[in-house]
Formats: C-alpha cells, structure tokens, sequence
C-alpha cells in the first residue's frame, strides 16, 4: 500500500487542512490480476523444457515423439503470437484493455486444455497455436493496462512486474515440470488463468480509454476504485484530460506516421524487442533441460533448470525495486554487458568440452554458474525494460498499435531464433550459437548507452514532449 498525507497548520487557526489522500492497494490488485496472464506466458513460453522430456519418457502416448515435433511444440506459439499481437492492437484500441482480456481468457483455458488431453502430436501443435495467440494477445494489452493505471512515481515498479510474472511462470512450470506428468503441467496453466480471469472481473477498466471515448462517468469510478476514495480524483482526471488533448487524441491517420511521437516510439520498440529475442533468451529456456544434458554439467539438468529459473525470479524481483531509482538506461547497459559475459563463459566452456579438455568433476560447475550469470543479467535490464519502456514512450492515441507492432517484432524474432536453434546447433555448434548470442549482447549494450533515452521520473505527458521536440 502507498499512501500520502499531508497536514498543514495555519497560522492563527488550531485546524488542519487535510491534503486527499492516495491509497494505492487496488492499484497494486489490478496489477497482481492482470499479471497472472503474464505468469501463464511464462509457462507458456518455458512449458517445451519439461514437457518434452516427459514426452519421450516411458509411459508417455507421446514417447515416439521426434526432435523436429519438438523444435515446432517450442516455437509454434511464437508464431501465433503474431496473429495475436496483430488483432490486439485494434481490439484493445476498439474494444479496450479490460474487454480484451476477459474475452481472451476463454481461449486461453481451452488451450492448455487442448494440451492436457491431446492424443497426438497434432492436438498438442493445435494448443500450442492457440495459447501463443493469447501470449501474443495479452503481451499488447496487459503493459498498455498497466501503465495507464500506474502512478508515475511507482509506474516503473508495477511495469517491471511484467518480467517478474513471466519469470515466475518459468519457476512454476520448472518445479512442476518435476513432480508432474506434461498432461497435468498443462492443467496448471489452465488454472492460473482462471484464477486471472475471476479477479479481473471486478477490476476497472483503464482510465484514459474511458476519458478517451468519453465515458467520464466509468472513468472517475475507476479513478476512485485506484486511489481511493479520498483521493483527490477530478485532478487526476484533469491531469488525464490534459494529456490526452496534448496529443490530439482522435483517429490516427497516415500522416501522424512522419511524426516523430511515432515513429521514434516504433523505432526504439523495436530495435529493444529485437535486441531482447536475439540475446538467445527464449531457445535457451525453451530447451534448458535439453542444453544442460548436452552440455556436461555435474549437476542433474531438471535442476540445474530450477536453479536458473528461480535466479530469474529473484532478479527481476530486484530490477522492480531499482527500475525508478537507476533508470532505465543504466540498467539495460549493464545487463547487456553482463549477459555477453555470461554468453562468452558458456562458449568458452562448451568449446573446451567439445575437444574433451574439461575435466567435468573439477569444472562442471562452470556452465550453471555462467547461465546463472546470463540469466540474472537478462533479469536486470534486457528482460523487463522492452515492457517498460514501450507503452511509456508510445502515445495514448497510437499506443495500442506501437505496442503491436513491437509484439508483432517480439514474436517474430524469437519464432525465427527458437526455430533455427537445433539446426544451428548442428551447423556451429553450441559455443558456436554462444558467442552469436553474445555478439548480439554486446551489441545491445552499445545500443543502450548510446541511443537509448532516459524515462525515470518522468509523466507520460513529459517523454511525449521529449519525444515530439519537432512539434510547434
């Protein structure tokens, strides 16, 4: 809970002028339900890692299951995600954040219910289309939700919390992928989506839609719902107002497309999901079980796994905290400089094993302790801060189209990469696919420190000024 009250005295007068007060819990509840979609992309995304090695095990219907079948269970929901960011960036304008959400819930369910009791590997490919549209669906609406219902001394904090679920719903499909069958791993996912679904039920919509398509009545019970009912709701109203008439708000033509308040939004969206997906980050935890067995680790792979998954949990935790204190800049720099450094540790170990100059008794803690490394990295900047920064930059009127187009670029980066993974690993070599990741790392940290501008502290009505300097 976040609170602010003040007590003036005035001179002369034993009375006190009380300052509205803001309580925040129902801010941090809708963000929490709203997240729980994104502790199902988690899963979504990290659900290949164990599920596939139960596939193969004995007793499984699937167990004749082949390494392509594979490759298309881990990277077709990236490829649907395409679909939905494209549909998500007109429902959410049209219908609005909260609609979307509800209505994407059923299919959502009914994908791991698909995958739950599929018979084939068909039925399993089916499910997997259709969650990763919802993922594609729900990684439009939920950031452009949370932004516009997160005050901006505390919008970094809930923003971040994006990677925070997403990383938790690794750790959860990696500790069950454990103790559970894939069928019933499936079920899981099903669950937490309901649970998502029944509390955004009683959730607001997003204010400045509201105000936007002027159902200022919904709105200002929405304001109060956030803040509380003794904050002072007409200026946060009017604070909202005044934004949206800044921007012109109304239909977006093709000419707003030369506008800087565009076109740099697009430009830096894209080029952040870009350097996200290329950073390797989505074949490295769709195959984690798969690339620890391979790479000769003395510890058990379904472990080493946890490990990673909860040193995601744990990073993304922290950058929540540092994300309105340092800055988005500095956190993406260092975390893609520590990432290329992880990235270097596991080819330079990988290549050695492969010449069988690694004793794997006295080394074979090297390759966790450098995904360790790369993953806390990731946690830090490269991971969270496309989310951040993406609805932050965009303008109310275009946000819902520049968070598809960066979605849309999100998800066919990481279907192109997740892939390619196997046969590129066949072509270079693990080290080889290592220190192309690196590359990539490296690159983005250059790209962090030289272009990426600074959001902390600021309105959203103050970085579309920044953004818009060639506006009269």
């Amino acid at each position: 809970m976040v609170e602010s009250e003040l007590n003036i005295e005035e001179a002369g007068d034993n009375s006190s002028v009380v300052v509205p007060v803001e309580n925040l819990r129902n801010t941090h509840l809708a963000t929490v339900s709203a997240l729980l979609f994104i502790v199902v992309m988690g899963m979504v995304t990290s659900y290949s890692a164990p599920a596939t090695v139960d596939m193969r095990a004995e007793g499984s219907r699937l167990r004749d299951i082949t390494s392509d079948e594979i490759t298309w269970i881990a990277s077709l929901p990236l490829f649907s995600g395409i679909i939905g960011n494209t549909v998500s960036g007109y429902a959410t304008h049209k219908l609005g954040r909260k609609a979307v959400l509800m209505l994407v819930s059923v299919t959502y369910v009914l994908s791991w219910l698909v995958i739950a009791y599929a018979p084939t590997v068909s039925v399993v490919y089916i499910g997997r289309l259709l969650s990763g549209f919802c993922q594609g669906m729900c990684s439009v609406t939920i950031p452009a939700y949370i932004v516009e219902i997160a005050p901006p001394a505390i919008r970094g904090l809930l923003s971040s919390g994006f990677q925070v679920a997403f990383s938790f719903g690794v750790l959860v499909v990696m500790s069950l992928g454990t103790v559970l069958r894939w069928s019933w791993l499936a079920v899981a996912g099903a669950v937490i989506v309901t649970l998502g679904s029944f509390l955004m039920l009683f959730m607001p919509e997003s204010p400045p839609w509201l105000i936007r398509e002027s159902r200022t009545a919904e709105a200002m019970r929405g304001l109060r719902f956030l803040k509380g009912p003794k904050a002072d709701t007409k200026k946060a109203f009017s604070d909202i107002s005044a934004s949206l008439a800044f921007q012109e708000v109304g239909k977006f033509t093709i000419r707003q497309l030369r506008e800087s308040s565009f076109y740099k939004p697009v430009s830096i969206a894209v080029s952040l999901m870009f350097f996200q997906q290329f950073s390797g980050i989505n074949p490295l935890m769709s195959y984690t079980v798969d690339i620890f067995q391979d790479t000769g680790t003395s510890i058990q792979p379904k472990y080493a796994s946890i490990v990673v998954a909860v040193v995601q949990v744990a990073g993304t935790v922290i950058t929540s905290f540092l994300m309105d204190r340092t800055g988005r800049r500095l956190l993406f720099t260092t975390s893609s400089f520590f990432m290329s450094v992880g990235l270097m540790s596991l080819g330079v170990y990988q290549y050695m094993a492969s010449k069988n100059q690694v004793d794997i008794d006295s080394y074979g803690w090297i390759p966790l302790a450098s995904f360790v490394v790369y993953i806390f990295a990731f946690s830090l900047g490269v991971g969270p801060i496309p989310f951040v920064m993406t609805p932050e930059i965009s303008p109310l009127r275009s946000r819902s189209l520049i968070m598809a187009i960066a979605s849309l670029f999100n998800s066919l980066f990481g279907f192109g990469v997740t892939k390619v993974f196997n046969d590129m690993r066949n072509l270079i070599g693990l080290y080889g696919l290592y220190w192309t990741y690196c590359f990539f790392s490296f690159a983005s940290a250059l790209f962090g420190f030289f272009l990426l501008p600074e959001t902390k502290g600021m309105s959203l009505h103050e970085i579309q000024r920044s953004l818009s300097v060639s506006r009269s």
